[in-house]
């Protein structure tokens, strides 16, 4: 049923009005609808590993400083935690570098977590030192 004088339409079953604009569009066939390829769907939050998250950290770029300059603690300084910085520079230089064995798993470890696992882990964390 219609209103001819507002251009709403009244539901039959209900009583509801709708506007006219939205009834023409729920009585569109769903085959008119454009149907994207298979395999070109993109979930709408997913980034690639090395974009900016909401933090403005990469987790690629923090999970790449561990592996290749963990031992200097570039990675802890990347995500703002000054303090496991230094105290990973002091242990790498006193220790001759056998901390950058414990950097290189951590490093596997950031590029491999979820996005939000690695803000909430190393950037929100009020830790000290995150692990």
């Amino acid at each position: 049923m219609s209103d001819k004088a507002s251009g709403d339409v009244k539901c039959g079953a209900c009583g509801s009005q709708f506007s006219a604009q939205f009834a023409r569009q729920a009585q569109q066939p769903y085959d008119t609808y454009q149907q994207q390829p298979y395999g070109t769907y993109q979930q709408p939050n997913q980034r690639g590993i090395f974009d900016n998250g909401p933090s403005g950290k990469s987790r690629g770029l923090a999970g790449l400083f561990a592996i290749l300059l963990g031992t200097l603690g570039i990675h802890y300084f990347y995500v703002g935690k000054t303090t496991a910085g230094i105290i990973c520079l002091v242990l790498g230089i006193c220790s001759c570098g056998l901390i950058n064995i414990l950097t290189l798993i951590q490093g596997i470890l950031m590029l491999t977590m979820t996005e939000e696992e690695f803000e909430r882990r190393y950037v929100y964390s009020t830790s000290t030192i995150p692990f």
